[in-house]
């Protein structure tokens, strides 16, 4: 039986979610950004080095950068800079590594 790579359980076939080339928990199956945690689902999602990021996520900790961005405090558009940029996660730098949830 496999085990989730998140919580190292047994998972069983009626809960099982396959993404990754791995078995994973539903609840388990999550944005690895400590800031985010969103529970993803199967194929709509991203990965780096291995782990799960929701698309946002994704793009703001790893995409291109560009010089157009948010930032974003507390889930709000405070500034915006305008320049060079594909106007996409890929163009936002998120405050501290956040995606701007407020938790």
């Amino acid at each position: 039986m496999p085990l989730c790579p998140r919580c190292t359980k047994p998972v069983y076939f009626a809960e099982r979610v396959t993404s990754l080339g791995k078995d994973w928990h539903r609840p388990c199956l999550k944005c690895d950004n400590e800031k985010c945690g969103k529970t993803l689902s199967a194929g709509s999602h991203s990965e780096h080095d291995g782990k799960p990021y929701c698309n946002r996520c994704y793009g703001a900790l790893f995409g291109p950068g560009g010089t157009s961005f948010f930032l974003l405090l507390r889930g709000k558009n405070v500034e915006h800079f305008s320049g060079y940029g594909h106007g996409g996660t890929e163009s936002h730098v998120f405050l501290n590594g956040s995606t701007g949830r407020v938790q």
